[in-house]
């Protein structure tokens, strides 16, 4: 058998063949910003374009060779074709167009505040839908939404995600003072807070809400209530007109409705209720550390909810409780439209948190009139009566 072998070998006929030439591995990710990619050992120099295809304008220029990496600085969404030119042999030779079907593209939410995951959220599922990707979503309130949206996963923030197509970071950022226009197409102050999301991931804005996790239980307190949550997370926020929560807690007692307070901030604090003229009276009180399931029970069993530019009212207007929002330091776009929002009066100052940046460290913050007699005039000149009526036309709502 060893013999038959080796004959057969030896009448091999052999034909030498020229080495196939070397070629080089181009990579396109989108994971924070456009990236391409060379890799391999064919030396070559290559000119690379980054182009917004829907402007045909061209936002990032390179020229680069092999086992190098260029990237562009700008991290929102863009609809990317990336066009890679050898200039040696004045060859286009690697086109790629963005697109994100049956890949795995990673949604991480910055904020930890209720207001901007409830805010923001919604637009993930849109993206979603509209590029037929797998998705994968990081809030700091997960809980929220997973049994809400199957075809989402979700993971904790910080956790790794391996062969991703792109990512995209939904906050607010700032660099020497100034908004990132790197990571937000636009001045995110100037819009409404959803449209931060709306803005990042290329999708068009409108007010939307979230579907929640939350459950209805039925209500706990007997008889007809309103929930108001007078705290917040600066004094800026605070309706600072005297003695007007009480004013309105006395009315809507007299109504027959009870009032029922819900703010982490504890009712018979001294300091917390100094910022309201004093503890309120005539309040069921469920200040404290409950669980957010717990609020937005009474929330959803609520006639109507009375609330500042916080969390809560975030809650209030997911679980589609009729909202009283107040608001001086801040402009009327800056919130949710579905609710019954109360502004400062015509000549006064207001919208202060959309021209400067909050010093969240000082508590009396008011940019233009701090320590004068104008010191948040933007909510002590809304009157108590004008709260009134605004609660009076959201229970007809509920009625």
């Amino acid at each position: 058998m060893k013999e038959i072998l080796l004959q057969e070998y030896n009448n091999l006929k052999f034909r030498l063949q020229k080495p196939l030439p070397q070629k080089n591995k181009f990579i396109v990710n989108f994971i924070n910003g456009c990236k391409f990619e060379v890799v391999g050992h064919k030396k070559a120099r290559y000119k690379v374009r980054f182009i917004d295809t829907d402007t045909e304008k061209c936002y990032f220029e390179d020229e680069i060779t092999n086992n190098m990496w260029c990237k562009s600085n700008k991290q929102y969404f863009t609809n990317t074709k990336v066009i890679v030119e050898d200039l040696d042999s004045n060859e286009k030779v690697f086109k790629h167009i963005f697109n994100a079907k049956g890949k795995k593209v990673y949604i991480h939410l910055a904020s930890k505040a209720l207001g901007d995951t409830l805010a923001w959220f919604p637009y993930c599922e849109i993206f979603r839908e509209k590029h037929e990707c797998e998705l994968i979503v990081s809030t700091f309130h997960n809980s929220f939404f997973e049994d809400k949206y199957p075809k989402i996963k979700f993971v904790e923030p910080a956790t790794t995600v391996y062969d991703l197509y792109a990512m995209y970071e939904i906050g607010w950022h700032y660099h020497n003072n100034k908004v990132q226009l790197t990571k937000n197409p636009h001045d995110f102050k100037n819009h409404p807070l959803q449209k931060t999301a709306t803005d990042i991931l290329g999708l068009p804005y409108t007010e939307l809400k979230p579907e929640v996790t939350f459950k209805d239980l039925g209500s706990t307190i007997e008889g007809d209530y309103i929930c108001i949550a007078p705290h917040a997370s600066a004094h800026a926020k605070y309706w600072n007109y005297p003695g007007g929560w009480q004013e309105v807690i006395d009315y809507f007692n007299d109504k027959g409705y009870k009032i029922v307070m819900i703010t982490q901030e504890p009712l018979g604090d001294e300091w917390h209720d100094s910022k309201l003229g004093g503890t309120l009276k005539g309040v069921i009180d469920k200040t404290g550390d409950y669980p957010l399931k717990e609020r937005a029970n009474d929330l959803m069993n609520a006639k109507a909810y009375v609330g500042l530019g916080s969390g809560l009212s975030w809650v209030s207007w997911a679980v589609n409780t009729p909202t009283v929002l107040i608001s001086g330091f801040s402009e009327p776009y800056s919130e949710f439209n579905d609710c019954e929002r109360i502004s400062t009066p015509k000549g006064n100052c207001t919208g202060c948190f959309n021209r400067t940046i909050l010093d969240a460290g000082d508590w009396e913050w008011c940019p233009d009139h701090k320590n004068t007699d104008r010191h948040f005039e933007c909510t002590k000149t809304i009157t108590p009566k004008v709260v009134i009526d605004a609660i009076n036309r959201q229970l007809e709502k509920s009625s």
